[in-house]
């Protein structure tokens, strides 16, 4: 099947038409994204806190050594 100079055109037009469709959509996704986030965090703080705690068992020691 030979396409003619007119198909070949149109099946070209379709293939860019679809990929800046996608392109389009992703970008404007990401955009709403990241004003979203903006929005969220604006006055706003984040505080890091780190807490260790350990305990040590010394009630029982056992001493026998063992053979």
């Amino acid at each position: 099947m030979k396409l003619t100079r007119k198909q070949l055109y149109d099946v070209i037009k379709i293939i860019v038409t679809a990929i800046l469709s996608v392109a389009a959509t992703l970008l404007s996704y990401s955009c709403t994204v990241s004003l979203s986030v903006s929005k969220n965090n604006s006055n706003s703080t984040q505080k890091t806190e780190q807490t260790t705690t350990s305990s040590v068992d010394s009630t029982h020691i056992n001493v026998t050594p063992k053979f």
